[in-house]
């Protein structure tokens, strides 16, 4: 198999920067994988914090034996806390980083592939 498909696999489907650490460039791999998992902990953890927010409010209606599923969704589509601005720009960087890093990985391997042919 070709250096640059091996780069682009690692850094696609794997993670993002493990094609350019199994390259052997160590910096900007580390710094698609830092940038990739500190987006990802970002949603993960907004995604968390509202979802308890969520609860919280449905929890009562559990406990009056009152479940109306058309008031949970509109507790959900109305929950403001936080805005999904940060989570929206957080999926944009994680996407980002990860094509940059399939394309990098892939041109590095295939200057290796030139190399060694």
């Amino acid at each position: 198999m070709k250096q640059s498909i091996k780069g682009a696999i690692l850094s696609g489907i794997v993670y993002p920067g493990l094609g350019q650490l199994f390259f052997g460039y160590i910096f900007s791999g580390a710094a698609f994988i830092g940038l990739t998992t500190i987006g990802l902990g970002v949603v993960v953890y907004r995604l968390t914090k509202r979802i308890y927010l969520i609860i919280d409010q449905i929890l009562p209606m559990f406990a009056k034996d009152a479940v109306d599923f058309r008031k949970i969704i509109d507790l959900f589509n109305q929950s403001t806390y936080p805005h999904w601005d940060v989570e929206l720009i957080s999926l944009i960087v994680v996407v980002m980083c990860w094509l940059t890093s399939i394309v990098h990985a892939y041109f590095l391997g295939r200057r290796l592939d030139r190399q060694e042919g």
